[in-house]
């Protein structure tokens, strides 16, 4: 299996389809997200992480200096939360709240954050994210 391509600012682009074996996984990141904003945001995203790590309490979490200062990013942050949403669940709920003013999960889904992160991402591939 080959896959030959070339990489042009984060994108690959094949010369040919990929031949991907059985069951194979691919993940797309985001690639119009530009690096400066990125890098911000991961920065925060440490910070808030690693302040918060102890904490059981979502709204000190969601309070953070750091957290606070991703959701004024507004839907810029956007890509990059659904990024880190695909990956694992966390409490990015709040913040993709506060930029959408959308609130896709289901009351019966409230607080189980497998069906709330599937609540989103279902909303984030419905509007182009």
């Amino acid at each position: 299996m080959s896959l030959e391509g070339t990489v042009v600012k984060g994108a690959i682009v094949l010369d040919a389809p990929a031949q991907l074996p059985e069951g194979a996984r691919v993940r797309v990141e985001p690639a119009d997200v530009e690096a400066p904003l990125y890098e911000r945001f991961q920065e925060l995203r440490r910070q808030w992480k690693e302040d918060t790590l102890y904490l059981s309490s979502i709204t000190d979490i969601a309070l953070h200096p750091a957290y606070q200062r991703i959701i004024g990013m507004g839907r810029e942050a956007l890509p990059l939360i659904f990024a880190e949403l695909r990956r694992g669940t966390d409490h990015w709920f709040w913040a993709l709240k506060a930029i959408t003013g959308a609130d896709p999960v289901p009351a019966a889904d409230r607080g189980k954050m497998p069906r709330m992160a599937a609540a989103w991402l279902a909303w984030a591939r419905d509007h182009g994210y």
